[in-house]
């Protein structure tokens, strides 16, 4: 398994819904299959499972990564591309899936909170946003920018992203992580996109390592 002790320098969130009938058997998948799965993969440093109680998608995790050509190694690719039968069998019953692989501008090693906010924002706020976090010295914020040519993946179809800013918000309450969200607004008037998974408040499931 990956060690934490690299620095990492990006970061990949996916998220999805899943069909009722299968949420058991998702959960057994996901936490003791598939993310175990992705942490054998050199530069995958680390990964946290999180949960939202209303809202779409269900369930988002972010996985810390060294580097963003680590979403291009054989090792990742064959993951993704060739999933053994048990990741196989479970693909269909995924709903509304989300991927965002971003090179962290701000905050890059900052640790996992019990409780996640994403922001999604148009690509032309991140320079605002990440001078205002640096001076700000959060230690509770990430910041990125989408990579489109950090490669696609078999179930978002291979498609590009387009470029954004995504800011992961962690917080031990979630009124602590609406309240650093009221701030960096009130203090930048920042536009936020109205699209899949933003502004939702998640809870930590399970953390690996």
């Amino acid at each position: 398994m990956s060690s934490i002790a690299s620095a990492s320098s990006a970061f990949l969130v996916f998220a999805n819904d899943v069909v009722a009938e299968q949420r058991e058997a998702y959960e057994r998948w996901h936490g003791g299959h598939h993310v175990p799965q992705r942490l054998t993969v050199p530069g995958i440093l680390r990964a946290t499972r999180y949960r939202t109680g209303g809202g779409s998608p269900e369930y988002l995790t972010v996985y810390d990564l060294a580097d963003i050509a680590v979403l291009a190694s054989p090792a990742y690719r064959l993951l993704a591309e060739q999933p053994d039968a048990v990741t196989q069998a479970m693909r269909p019953y995924l709903r509304n899936p989300l991927r965002l692989a971003c090179r962290a501008l701000v905050g890059a090693d900052c640790l996992h909170g019990g409780f996640l906010i994403m922001l999604r924002m148009p690509d032309a706020s991140a320079a605002q946003v990440a001078e205002w976090l640096a001076a700000q010295g959060s230690a509770a914020i990430r910041l990125g920018k989408t990579t489109p040519d950090a490669g696609g993946h078999p179930i978002m179809g291979q498609v590009a992203m387009a470029e954004e800013a995504v800011a992961l918000v962690f917080a031990e309450t979630p009124e602590a992580a609406r309240a650093t969200i009221n701030g960096m607004r009130d203090a930048l008037q920042v536009e936020t996109l109205s699209a899949l998974g933003s502004g939702l408040v998640y809870e930590r499931i399970e953390s690996f390592p």
